[in-house]
């Protein structure tokens, strides 16, 4: 578990580094306070790298929204609004891959979906006795296999009309002519 927590650390570190190469900062404020409650960091090409925003308007960030290289995204969020994040979801193209959730708010996660195709594959969830992520499903190797089923099917599938196992419709067609 300390792994994990350790990993999201050294994740917010490399995302507070990344803010150095922002180019510009664009403010706003969402509800007309006076006050920005929200921040979109720009790289030199004007395409935003990161974005924080202040959903409670108390003056924090508690979602912070940055993109990576080739269409990826993470979104993290601080539920309760205690400054931590609580929530974690990854994209890649703009599906989700993967969330991370600590329900509980105590700084461990308590679960861990991976996402295929807008579909939940796998499940994870803390056992509090044990303290260890449980799997309670893994669909991902199954989804994978028919899903490669599938792409083949389509590469040699051929109509019925030519069909060499049916010889009974090539001699109705011979008949006809």
């Amino acid at each position: 578990m300390h792994k994990i927590i350790i990993s999201h650390i050294i994740i917010l570190f490399g995302l507070s580094a990344s803010l150095c190469f922002a180019e510009e900062i664009k403010k706003e404020d969402k509800n007309n306070d006076g006050k920005p409650d929200m921040w979109i960091y720009y790289d030199d090409n004007k395409r935003p790298v990161k974005i924080e925003s202040d959903r409670n308007y108390d003056g924090r960030p508690d979602l912070w929204i940055s993109y990576g290289k080739k269409g990826q995204r993470r979104t993290v969020i601080d539920l309760n609004f205690d400054g931590r994040p609580d929530m974690y979801s990854y994209y890649q193209y703009g599906q989700r891959v993967k969330l991370e959730i600590d329900f509980d708010y105590d700084g461990n996660l308590d679960q861990i979906n991976k996402y295929m195709d807008n579909k939940i594959v796998k499940m994870q969830k803390l056992d509090k006795k044990t303290g260890k992520l449980e799997t309670v499903f893994d669909k991902s190797g199954l989804y994978l296999s028919q899903k490669k089923n599938a792409q083949e099917y389509k590469q040699k599938t051929e109509p019925l009309t030519d069909s060499k196992t049916l010889p009974e419709k090539n001699k109705t067609k011979q008949k006809r002519n």
